[in-house]
C-alpha cells in the first residue's frame, strides 16, 4: 500500500516537473498595440504621418475626434490605458480611463471598441484643452515597460470675425475722428488686414490700398473717405471677412462737366451739374443761374433742365438748345445746398469754330437733340465713369 502511493507521488512530481519545464520553454509573447483613427479620418488629408512614425492629427474646434485603441495578444490580466500629457510636457499626465470608464464623463466618452481587446475613445466637442499627446498602453504583470502607441493631437480654428468687438455701418459727420474696428479669432491667431471696396478710389487714405492691423482710424474724416472697407482674416486654416459701410455727412462737392465748355454758334451746349451731399442734395434745393440772365428755371426760353437721382451723387443737366452770340462769354453757375451748407461751380461757355459732340458722344449741330428719360440714364452713367477717371488722375 505505501509503495503504491509513493508510485502515485513520483507520477505527480514528474508531472509538476515537466510542465514547469515546458512552460519555462514556451516563448514570452509581447501585445501589440494600435490605434484607429476613426475621425477625423484619413481621407481628410488631417492626419500627418511622419518619417519617424509619429503620427500627428490636426482636429478643428467643435468637431468630435475618436481614437480607438486595439490590442494584439493581449494577456490575461491586462488592462489597456488612455492618457493624455501636455505637449510642452509641463502638466502631469491626465489618466483618462479606468477600464471602459471614463474618469471625467463631462469629457471622455470611453466604451468597447469594434475589437474585442478594445478601447473607444471619443472626444465630444474639441476645444484647446484637449491638445496634447494621447498615450494608449497595455499594462500586464511581468512586463518591465508597457507596449504603447500615441497620437500627437493639434487643436485648429478657422478664423472667424468677433462681431461684439467689430465696426457695423458707420456714419459720421465730416472732420469728425472715425475709428473702424474688427476682431477675428482662430487657431493659429489669424492675420488681420483692411482694403477698401466701395467709393471714390481703391485708396484708403494715409495707409494706401492695404491697412495692416484691426483698426482704421481717421482723425478728420472727408467725403472722399465715405466707402465700403472690408476687413480680411487670414490663417493657414482659411479666410473670414467684414464688410462696413461708411457714410460720411457732409456739405454738397459740385462739379460741372465739361469744365470748359465750347460750342459752335447755333448748336445745343449740354452742362452736366453733378453734386455728392450727404444728406444729398434734393431737387428743390439746387439750381443754375447765368450772371446775365439771373436764375434759370423750366420756362426760361431756350432753356431745358432735367434732375438725376444717383443716390447721394445727383445730378441736374442744363441744355442750352442753340447757342447765340449772347451766350458766348456768360457764365452759368451751379449752386446746390444741404443742411450742413452751400457749395457751387461756374464755367464761362466759349464759341468754337467746329461742332463739339455731346457729353455722350451725340451731335450737337443739325439734328433733332430730344433726350428721352432712359438716355438721360446712359448719360448719368457716362458722367459717372468720367467723374470716376478725373478723380483718378487727380490722385
Amino acid at each position: 500500500m505505501f509503495v503504491h502511493k509513493l508510485i502515485i507521488t513520483l507520477k505527480v512530481l514528474c508531472f509538476i516537473l515537466t510542465f514547469k519545464e515546458l512552460s519555462c520553454n514556451e516563448p514570452v509573447v509581447t501585445p501589440e498595440v494600435s490605434i484607429l483613427n476613426e475621425t477625423p479620418s484619413e481621407y481628410t488629408g488631417r492626419i500627418i504621418h511622419y518619417p519617424n512614425k509619429t503620427v500627428e492629427i490636426k482636429g478643428l474646434v467643435g468637431e468630435a475626434v475618436v481614437m480607438q485603441c486595439n490590442v494584439f495578444n493581449m494577456p490575461r490580466d491586462a488592462r489597456i490605458l488612455w492618457r493624455r500629457d501636455n505637449l510642452l510636457g509641463e502638466q502631469t499626465p491626465e489618466v483618462i480611463n479606468d477600464g471602459l470608464m471614463s474618469r471625467d464623463m463631462s469629457r471622455w466618452k470611453v466604451g468597447q471598441g469594434k475589437q474585442q481587446d478594445s478601447v473607444r475613445l471619443e472626444i465630444m466637442s474639441l476645444d484647446i484643452t484637449y491638445e496634447g499627446i494621447y498615450t494608449c498602453e497595455c499594462q500586464y504583470t511581468g512586463s518591465v515597460e508597457s507596449a504603447r502607441i500615441q497620437r500627437i493631437l493639434r487643436v485648429f480654428a478657422q478664423p472667424a470675425i468677433v462681431h461684439h468687438l467689430s465696426s457695423y455701418n458707420t456714419e459720421a459727420d465730416v472732420n469728425n475722428p472715425v475709428v473702424l474696428d474688427c476682431a477675428a479669432e482662430g487657431i493659429p491667431t489669424p492675420f488681420i488686414y483692411w482694403q477698401r471696396t466701395g467709393g471714390p478710389s481703391s485708396i484708403i487714405r494715409n495707409y494706401g490700398t492695404t491697412k495692416n492691423g484691426n483698426q482704421i482710424r481717421f482723425d478728420a474724416v472727408q467725403a472722399d473717405d465715405a466707402g465700403e472697407y472690408v476687413c480680411f482674416a487670414e490663417s493657414s486654416m482659411g479666410q473670414a471677412l467684414w464688410r462696413v459701410q461708411l457714410q460720411v455727412r457732409h456739405s454738397p462737392v459740385v462739379r460741372i462737366y465739361p469744365s470748359e465748355p465750347r460750342q459752335k454758334l447755333n448748336c445745343k451746349l449740354r452742362l452736366f451739374c453733378s453734386f455728392l451731399a450727404n444728406p444729398p442734395v434734393t431737387e428743390t434745393m439746387v439750381s443754375w443761374s447765368s450772371n446775365q440772365t439771373g436764375a434759370i428755371t423750366a420756362t426760361t426760353p431756350g432753356r431745358k433742365i432735367q434732375y438725376l437721382n444717383a443716390g447721394l451723387t445727383r445730378h441736374l443737366v442744363l441744355d442750352l438748345e442753340s447757342i447765340s452770340a449772347a451766350d458766348i462769354g456768360q457764365t452759368f453757375t451751379c449752386t446746390a445746398t444741404n443742411v450742413f451748407g452751400t457749395a457751387s461751380a461756374s464755367v464761362v461757355v466759349m464759341e468754337s469754330s467746329k461742332e463739339e459732340l455731346l457729353i455722350n458722344g451725340r451731335h450737337a449741330c443739325g439734328c433733332a437733340t430730344s433726350w428721352p428719360s432712359n438716355h438721360l440714364s446712359l448719360i448719368g452713367l457716362n458722367v459717372l465713369l468720367l467723374i470716376s477717371l478725373q478723380r483718378f488722375l487727380v490722385s
